[in-house]
């Protein structure tokens, strides 16, 4: 009995350490070299362009937000934390997906400059 139950316990710790390496390596959830999140965005107090990855997200109404994740609703929702983009053309970003009026792009990378009121800038696309 003693050795069954050591068998099942090494083996659920086997099992919780292998979920836990493919989460660690999936390349979605790391932010390319250099580029920092949104909530990392949000706790800077510099105003100076950075270049900064998320989810691209365009309601209906013209505004278009980077998100730190999107909602898995369909379209997709913006999750907080995020930031309003003030003067970005979501036409000119290539490989976007629409639906219900709602465009959307995950894992863009923007370099982003301070504007007044809260907003952001793209100072230039870098992904």
């Amino acid at each position: 009995m003693r050795s069954l139950l050591g068998t099942l316990a090494l083996a659920g710790a086997l099992a919780t350490l292998a979920a836990c390496d493919s989460v660690t390596d999936s390349p979605s959830t790391s932010a390319p070299v250099g580029a920092i999140t949104v909530d990392q965005l949000l706790a800077r107090s510099s105003d100076t362009p950075i270049a900064v990855q998320g989810f691209l997200l365009a309601d209906g109404r013209g505004v278009v937000r980077l998100c730190a994740a999107i909602l898995e609703s369909y379209p997709p929702q913006c999750g907080e934390p995020s930031v309003e983009l003030a003067g970005l053309d979501i036409a000119t970003i290539s490989g976007t997906t629409t639906a219900e009026g709602i465009t959307w792009k995950e894992g863009v990378v923007l370099t982003l400059a301070r504007a007044q009121d809260g907003r952001f800038t793209v100072a230039v696309d870098v992904g």
